[in-house]
């Protein structure tokens, strides 16, 4: 037994006996867990968790379907990652109530009692858990064993981290408990990566409706937008299925190689947050902020999010800088303009033509020019085509 697991019984002994919590015994997210759990009256003696009502759970299902629809197959993906260990993988909304768990058959359906559909899981009702001390952190976190506040959670290592929706709102937790500590570690990483793969899922959502908005307001700018959420969509999937490989790498511990994947994946996670940012900001039909912007950056996220429409094209986009340029623009604005000179330029080249971008300072003056030429491909019967417009050089006293 290690002296942490003796610190944590000994700690649950002295608050069972006398009803103190010893600081110097737990790791300081514990203390806090179990003295919240203390504050708001959970008993540590609980053996399982209490639940709502079957017509109850049926009703909170009902109301929470698009966050159960956005984390199964996620769940599916960890589960496989913890492979023949003893393991639940579940989902709670933000109040910490059971919405779906899976997991091995003994687990989930032997003897032991585990929570299900229902159970609630605040630390006001179970203690310190997975969920609970989860929203009260509003971070991730891990619970060992005894460092759960109720006996009838202590077999499990639980891990839990947020889910965040697009507003950076928490609409749940996204959890696993498995026998062993070891095994916890081995799955920590896939987890995280995992619960923001999750939260992709919720910005792929937004953009639907997104797009349908477009549809609705204005149908001549729709097919390019969707063209280019298909393509961000499209890349965001890809690293879904990089996850599921990734987790039959665990579940047999091939550990080193997944774990370079996993990088990768959340590599492309981050990716897909940022174009599906830029791509929200060319659907806008709001009016945005006059503001100072690095022209260079906006040029070359466009390029980014472009980068697929240009090889099915055969198109070579070029970039040509002479320095940073700092511009006094609405960024909406000025990508919703930066966009629509591209597509021009496209549809000037054939197949293998390059387009290429300039932007430099027009001399004696406060504005910068922007300069979109068209070349044609070797073979191509079109002529070559010029695009230019102009914006204000920012200041950088400039103030809103």
């Amino acid at each position: 037994m290690s002296s942490q697991t003796s610190d944590v019984l000994e700690a649950g002994r002295i608050y069972r006996s006398i009803g103190a919590i010893p600081p110097d015994l737990l790791r300081a997210d514990i203390y806090r867990a179990w003295e919240r759990s203390h504050l708001q009256g959970a008993n540590p003696h609980t053996l399982q968790a209490e639940r709502l009502s079957n017509l109850d759970t049926e009703r909170l299902l009902e109301k929470h379907s698009y966050l159960l629809n956005a984390v199964r197959p996620y769940f599916r993906i960890l589960s496989q990652a913890a492979g023949r260990e003893r393991h639940a993988v579940m989902l709670s909304n933000h109040e910490a109530i059971l919405l779906d768990v899976i997991g091995d058959e003994q687990t989930i359906n032997g003897p032991e009692p585990f929570p299900l559909p229902g159970a609630l899981l605040s630390e006001a009702v179970a203690g310190a858990n997975g969920i609970g001390t989860t929203l009260a952190e509003e971070n991730y976190t891990e619970i060992v064993a005894a460092e759960h506040f109720i006996d009838g959670f202590s077999p499990f290592t639980c891990q839990g981290t947020p889910l965040r929706n697009d507003k950076g709102e928490i609409v749940g937790v996204f959890s696993i408990s498995v026998r062993h500590k070891d095994a916890g570690q081995r799955l920590k990483e896939i987890l995280l990566c995992a619960s923001h793969g999750i939260e992709a899922e919720f910005l792929v959502t937004s953009l639907e409706k997104d797009v349908r908005d477009v549809l609705a307001s204005n149908p001549d700018e729709y097919q390019p937008l969707e063209n280019l959420r298909q393509d961000i969509i499209q890349a965001h999937q890809a690293t879904r299925l990089k996850l599921e490989i990734i987790s039959r790498m665990v579940a047999v511990n091939t550990l080193d190689y997944a774990m370079q994947l996993l990088q990768q994946a959340e590599k492309s996670i981050q990716i897909f947050r940022r174009r599906a940012k830029i791509w929200r900001d060319l659907a806008s039909l709001e009016r945005g902020t006059t503001q100072l912007l690095v022209l260079n950056d906006v040029v070359q996220d466009l390029v980014d999010i472009l980068s697929t429409e240009a090889a099915i094209r055969k198109v070579e986009i070029v970039i040509h800088f002479s320095e940073q340029i700092i511009v006094l623009a609405d960024l909406k604005n000025l990508l919703r303009q930066l966009l629509r000179y591209f597509l021009y330029a496209f549809e000037s080249v054939n197949k293998g033509g390059i387009v290429e971008v300039e932007v430099a300072r027009i001399q004696h003056s406060e504005l910068v020019k922007v300069t979109f030429c068209s070349i044609p491909g070797l073979n191509s019967q079109s002529d070559l085509t010029s695009y230019i417009f102009t914006l204000p050089i920012g200041n950088r006293d400039y103030e809103n």
